[in-house]
């Protein structure tokens, strides 16, 4: 309803004059804010997916900053109508970015979650004290790389804090890929404590990563959660 009663701020939006852009921000900004609080579904490869908002003011921020930036762009500004509801408009722009990055973060996992990070290590070109050095090389996009190191890093963490036993299930199963009787025979575990290793090793990565802010739109089910990992 803005711009149609106003079409005067709509040429000036259009112009990307300064205040026309304050006046509008400061329109529609506390409905977005609501929605990046409330969160949303979606759906994302066959999935039902949720966002559950923003978790602190600086994130809610942040993705207040990327929504407007991006509305605010010269392609969005004169690709929208002016007829049609702006609030609206806004939420599909608020929509997308989320789902973007949701799927940013979903794609750099399937890259980087269960391969071997001295692998990951090697190819980027990094070293064993910092495996991030040739990752971070590699783009021109600061953010990305940013989120690329920052996933190598808490994937290495988490690799850490495993307990001995699963630290050596992990390498078997997940970096050289034997099947559970190689490895119950390499260990002297039966393949049943193996199976249960592997098993505490995928849940233990999922509880990690969440906390962390990824996977937020799955929920652990028997034998059916995040398969896209890896097989079994």
């Amino acid at each position: 309803m803005l711009f149609i009663e106003d079409r005067q701020l709509l040429d000036g939006f259009r112009r990307g004059d300064q205040q026309a852009l304050a006046k509008v921000y400061r329109h529609y900004a506390p409905a977005i804010a609501g929605f990046l609080r409330a969160g949303f579904s979606f759906d994302s490869g066959g999935r039902r997916c949720r966002f559950h908002g923003a978790r602190s003011q600086f994130e809610l921020e942040d993705r207040l900053h990327d929504v407007f930036g991006r509305a605010f762009s010269e392609s969005a500004r004169l690709g929208y109508d002016g007829l049609s509801p702006y609030k609206s408009y806004l939420f599909t722009i608020t929509r997308n970015l989320i789902i973007d990055d949701f799927r940013k973060k979903e794609h750099a996992l399937l890259e980087y979650s269960f391969e071997a990070v001295e692998e990951a290590v090697q190819l980027t070109g990094g070293t064993a004290t910092d495996p991030t050095r040739g990752l971070l090389a590699l783009s021109g996009d600061p953010r990305n790389d940013a989120e690329n190191a920052q996933l190598l890093a808490l994937v290495d963490e988490w690799k850490k804090g495993l307990p001995a036993r699963e630290q050596e299930i992990y390498r078997l199963r997940f970096e050289e890929e034997l099947e559970h009787k190689d490895i119950a025979d390499q260990t002297g575990l039966s393949p049943s404590k193996v199976k249960t290793s592997e098993q505490r090793i995928r849940e233990g990565f999922f509880d990690f990563m969440q906390r962390h802010g990824y996977f937020d739109g799955y929920v652990k089910e028997s034998r059916g959660w995040l398969r896209f990992l890896r097989s079994w």
